[in-house]
């Protein structure tokens, strides 16, 4: 190891073991590695090693072949170890203040990383780029990519003079060129490890919710492999290192039921089943953990700088108990939103118990000593209240309701009242200035279901008694979030904006019945309207092309198959796209891979009933099919809300 790589190495302990039944378990660490052996086949081979960390040493050095294209996991995040790194560093004064704004944005929500003892490393590192070791600079690639992430883009200008979009571009690339560069799909390194948990956490408003919950996944068992879900005390590890693997795993898990329910899947899934399973962080300050201590510190029962993810992982250490439980019970998987939506009357007691011990966990053990005057304890003050709101709402979901008519008055105004409240929760996290350098945080945790029932019962009743403070909420939830507007590929963005513009006509229509003065709508809904007029002209030019071309008869005769990827006029315009907002065009493509070009010569892939999905006419196919989405008027008639289709769309690509 170059003196370089040892200067930048957190301390570790050397290869521990224990004994586990037939298997022996061990845990091997030392220069900033660890691997986890559970099996009798690993323990022979450990052995064989005249030193413990022999067995450490991933397939490649920094001296070995690491730009070849074997054994390549690049292709996994969308970048080859071909692309730059070194010279995508900005300047030294704008890596300290990126690490100043990841520590105060970022930082108290994932704690992924122990600040104290990584920014004297950022200071060195940022003396000498040309010396860091690759480990860590894909870490600080990262800390760049989340701290942007965090930003508005008018900060993004004032300070460092380019916009967030270009910023964010530049570092989310450079950090997967730097994963690859690494080999992170079989690495040992804990740092590795903390640069692709930040990768997810800045990647995770631009890619559909299925992808990152792949890429969840692949982090998920690159940290089982380095044993973080077994408690570090049952490996015989340091305080230290401990905590910060508790920190790491837990973010992991929080981060991926997250993912599971946007991607449609079941939350709250059973992980940890195993004995000793990681335990949830301690509440403690990071100026109490340090490299070294032999003994950890002791937990506060007031609030520290882990309080947000303390509270957090508690939580989902609650579910996960609650979880296992029930699957002894021989209740089959657990599925959280199948148990809380539909359950016996015994399992509804449960159910309701359940939520109650949630919230007694929440309140008297954090939620009372949380100052409203601090941003970061606000913050998990909303973030709980947000939580428990959640888990009634999905006891009370609307989903259960067979009619409109067959459900009580009190029942629906139950479901109302959580649901603005959740919006409220989420409107006060995006505006409040206080709590601006969370909003990004807050982005991620739209509660669409509950947007969605309150746009459904704005439809269903326009007049209602309290319509005039939901589409205030409304209104604020698209000014928080241009991309809802900007970003017509996206399915659930769609869907939502036909059934807001639904429900606004329906407000509209009913105030002209009512003999009351309609306003001008407001820019949202302006733009929205205009979004569709416009997909329905591209409807209509397409159509009119098409009608043409076969009364000239040209469907009669062959079309080549690069032609027929064409569009059938020269004047048709298939971008996807309305003044001032996202398009194809815009969306960067990767550069070909090994063999792209014989694939794209190959005849046998434009004859194959699979060509519209391997070559380039999926672009147009998505233009059509955005514009049909777009331009469908009927999509939401006045029957009940088909809640499978809507999760569908929230999970659907874009």
């Amino acid at each position: 190891m170059s003196s370089s790589d040892a200067s930048l190495q957190m301390p570790t302990p050397t290869s521990l073991s224990s004994d586990q039944g037939i298997s022996k378990t061990q845990l091997l660490q030392g220069s900033g590695r660890s691997k986890y052996v559970d099996n009798t086949l690993w323990t022979r081979v450990v052995e064989e090693f005249n030193e413990p960390e022999e067995a450490l040493e991933d397939s490649f050095s920094d001296a070995s072949d690491v730009d070849s294209s074997e054994d390549d996991s690049g292709y996994v995040i969308g970048r080859t170890p071909d692309s730059a790194v070194g010279n995508v560093h900005p300047s030294t004064g704008h890596i300290h203040q990126l690490w100043h704004i990841f520590s105060e944005n970022v930082d108290p929500l994932t704690k992924v990383v122990h600040a104290p003892t990584i920014y004297p490393l950022i200071q060195k590192a940022a003396s000498d780029i040309g010396s860091v070791p690759k480990n860590f600079e894909a870490l600080m690639l990262a800390v760049y990519s989340t701290a942007v992430m965090s930003m508005q883009n008018d900060e993004c200008e004032r300070r460092f003079g380019e916009t967030r979009k270009t910023l964010l571009s530049r570092y989310i690339s450079a950090t997967k060129a730097a994963l690859a560069q690494v080999k992170f799909m079989g690495t040992t390194s804990i740092i590795v490890l903390q640069t692709l948990v930040l990768h997810t956490v800045s990647v995770r408003n631009v890619h559909e919710p299925r992808s990152l919950f792949t890429l969840s996944g692949i982090a998920l068992r690159i940290a089982e492999a380095m044993g973080l879900h077994r408690d570090g005390t049952s490996l015989g590890l340091p305080p230290f290192e401990t905590e910060i693997r508790r920190r790491i795993w837990w973010q992991l898990k929080m981060n991926d039921y997250r993912i599971a329910e946007l991607a449609g899947l079941a939350k709250f899934r059973v992980i940890d089943t195993a004995v000793n399973p990681a335990r949830a962080p301690a509440n403690i300050n990071d100026d109490e953990l340090y490299p070294g201590m032999s003994s950890p510190p002791t937990e506060s029962s007031g609030p520290t700088d882990m309080i947000f993810c303390v509270l957090r992982s508690e939580m989902g250490s609650l579910v996960t108990t609650f979880a296992v439980k029930f699957h002894s019970q021989q209740k089959g998987e657990f599925h959280w939103d199948e148990f809380v939506e539909h359950a016996s009357k015994a399992e509804k007691r449960d159910k309701h118990d359940f939520i109650e011990e949630i919230k007694d966990l929440l309140e008297t053990k954090h939620v009372r000593y949380c100052d409203p005057s601090q941003p970061l304890q606000l913050l998990t003050m909303l973030f709980a209240r947000s939580a428990m709101d959640v888990a009634r709402f999905y006891a009370h979901h609307p989903r259960r309701w067979r009619s409109a008519e067959q459900v009580s008055e009190s029942e629906r105004q139950n479901v109302w009242n959580i649901s603005i409240r959740l919006l409220e929760q989420y409107d006060m996290v995006q505006t409040s200035p206080h709590l601006q350098r969370f909003a990004w945080h807050a982005a991620y945790f739209l509660q669409w279901h509950a947007f969605i029932h309150v746009l459904d019962s704005l439809r269903a009743d326009p007049l209602m008694t309290e319509g005039d403070k939901a589409w205030h909420l409304v209104e604020s939830i698209y000014k928080n979030h241009p991309e809802m507007m900007s970003n017509t590929r996206k399915t659930i963005y769609r869907a939502v904006g036909n059934l807001c513009l639904k429900a606004y006509s329906a407000r509209e229509a009913a105030l002209v019945n009512a003999g009351e003065a309609v306003r001008d709508a407001p820019e949202y809904i302006m733009t929205l309207r205009q979004q569709r007029e416009k997909a329905k002209a591209r409807i209509n030019a397409r159509n009119a092309n098409e009608q043409q071309a076969q009364t000239l008869g040209n469907d009669a005769r062959p079309v080549s198959v690069q032609a027929s990827r064409e569009p059938i006029s020269g004047t048709t315009d298939w971008t996807c796209d309305t003044e001032g907002l996202n398009s194809l065009q815009e969306i960067p493509s990767l550069p070909p891979g090994p063999g792209q070009d014989a694939i794209n010569n190959d005849a046998f892939w434009f004859d194959s009933s699979y060509a519209n999905d391997l070559v380039g006419a999926s672009d147009k196919m998505i233009c059509e099919n955005t514009d049909f989405m777009l331009a469908e008027d009927h999509m939401f008639d006045d029957t009940m809300i088909d809640w499978t289709q809507w999760d569908a769309w929230i999970g659907g690509p874009t």
